[in-house]
């Protein structure tokens, strides 16, 4: 007895089915490949983003726009992100990125991460130049430095607008701030990461180190070196003014 085989109408219905099936299935296929693939990069720039404070802590200020300088030492290979560019460093803004699906850099669906902390002053140093023991401008004069975290941009308003610079700052002296600090002479140092003001001629005592504190008032007026308005300042943490050693 012969066995019946599939009609040729049958057949077509069943691959009707099945074409059915996997046209369902596949945006779900593809989002969950998509996913997978944004949870790799995440992953990976988690890696070096670790690598890359291990680095700065012992080596100091990461110089390249890969992950070249990891590999081998704080990284075991150079990797690359699931669409194939290299992982690119920004070192201005001390961030670590993959370019994302678009493979293009800079654009609105680069994957990113900070490797660096917030924008912040993280410590006031007063220098006693003339070594006279107090803070004063007899023949070379005192100056502070002001250290933050990142690289400041140049063109931020503390920098850049010299004659309104005292207006993003404050401190707890009694002394105006306005007046006790050359604002006018202002520095900012080719390291990107330091604010050099002098003490203003013929001032003596205008504040107290170890005691008086110095913070940033307005952190609009500081901003790092990120692409576009930048990021701004974080204000309102008071750094105590201590003696540059």
């Amino acid at each position: 007895m012969r066995k019946k085989g599939f009609t040729l109408i049958e057949l077509l219905v069943v691959i009707t089915i099945i074409a059915i099936l996997v046209g369902a299935a596949l945006p779900y296929v593809q989002g969950y490949v998509a996913e997978s693939r944004i949870s790799k990069a995440k992953s990976d720039l988690e890696e070096i983003r670790r690598a890359l404070a291990i680095y700065e802590t012992r080596e100091g200020a990461y110089n390249s726009e890969d992950v070249s300088l990891l590999t081998g030492r704080y990284l075991n290979a150079s990797p690359i992100d699931p669409w194939g560019k290299p992982f690119v460093v920004a070192t201005g803004t001390g961030i670590v990125f993959s370019a994302g699906p678009d493979r293009l850099d800079f654009t609105a669906d680069d994957i990113v991460t900070n490797y660096q902390p917030p924008l912040a002053l993280v410590s006031v140093k007063w220098v006693d130049a003339n070594q006279s023991g107090a803070v004063d401008t007899q023949n070379i004069p005192d100056y502070l430095q002001l250290y933050f975290s990142r690289k400041i941009a140049s063109n931020s308003d503390a920098v850049d607008d010299l004659a309104n610079a005292h207006t993003f700052f404050g401190w707890s002296s009694q002394y105006d701030i306005a007046t006790a600090v050359a604002w006018t002479e202002l520095k900012l140092d080719s390291s990107g990461n330091l604010i050099i003001i002098p003490v203003a001629t013929g001032a003596k005592d205008v504040f107290g180190p170890g005691s008086d504190t110095f913070w940033v008032d307005n952190g609009d007026g500081i901003l790092d070196l990120a692409s576009g308005t930048g990021n701004k300042c974080i204000a309102s943490q008071p750094m105590t003014i201590i003696s540059a050693r």
